[in-house]
């Protein structure tokens, strides 16, 4: 039986809208574990019209409700430090860095009534400017991200990412704009894994990423395989607007340290 979120915590007395919280930028997990049971356990958390037909509330669903609670609350925390994201690749700095350390987490998407967050297929539903719409609901990619790169003296610089299984990159111009080429032309790229930053869960002979690029719209895959280092170049077979992709293959996080376009 499929529930959503809002609904395990209807059927647990739960008004979540009635419950107080505030961010805790430290992200100690005592104290998000204790704050969780403290929302869990307040009596203006809990509606009145919520028992009507009932005289207690089932166990099992107040439980499965507070076990969601805890993982919003991690998630939560994890969201404030991307900037706002649960899924999809970030860029890594100086704040957000020290999620690059951490275990994998199951990020979530709360829906509304009436909404829908998966196609009848099960699969995430995907959106992407670049992408054509009709191919983009035959991939396996669980995230869509546009990364900008930057330009300086003439050098195309790819900066520091973290991406999770299925979360799928396009690189751009920092206009947003791909590259353009006339049949014939050529366009490579190259950038590096960062394997010390996870050492205690990367692979040290390499992560699994499959490498391609869009042309008009079009995504054709070019290569998937396990390395530390990749490298890949392409000649326009015909007028338009190019961009590269990378697909994170692997069973959990990676972290692009540095890579260029030319």
């Amino acid at each position: 039986m499929k529930m959503k979120i809002s609904e395990m915590f209807e059927q647990a007395g739960i008004d979540t809208d009635a419950i107080p919280y505030e961010e805790d930028q430290t992200v100690d997990k005592e104290i998000i574990r204790r704050l969780v049971m403290r929302k869990i356990g307040n009596p203006s958390a809990i509606t009145s019209d919520s028992f009507a037909g009932s005289k207690k509330i089932s166990v099992k669903i107040a439980l499965v409700a507070a076990a969601v609670a805890a993982t919003m609350m991690s998630a939560y925390a994890v969201n404030a430090a991307t900037g706002g994201k649960l899924y999809g690749a970030i860029l890594l700095n100086k704040e957000n860095r020290h999620i690059a350390e951490r275990p994998n987490y199951a990020s979530m998407q709360e829906v509304s009534k009436g909404e829908v967050s998966e196609s009848p297929s099960g699969k995430p539903v995907l959106t992407s400017s670049i992408i054509q719409a009709s191919q983009l609901r035959t991939l396996n990619a669980g995230s869509v991200t546009n990364i900008a790169v930057s330009e300086k003296a003439g050098k195309i610089t790819i900066p520091e990412l973290f991406t999770n299984n299925g979360d799928l990159v396009i690189f751009t111009k920092a206009d947003g704009s791909g590259w353009r080429l006339n049949k014939g032309e050529q366009l490579s790229i190259g950038f590096r894994l960062d394997l010390q930053t996870r050492k205690k869960y990367s692979d040290p002979t390499g992560e699994w990423m499959e490498i391609g690029y869009i042309r008009n719209g079009e995504l054709v895959k070019g290569f998937a395989k396990k390395e530390k280092e990749f490298s890949y170049k392409i000649t326009a077979d015909e007028p338009g607007d190019y961009y590269f992709y990378a697909e994170n293959y692997s069973a959990g996080y990676i972290i692009v340290s540095s890579g260029t376009i030319e």
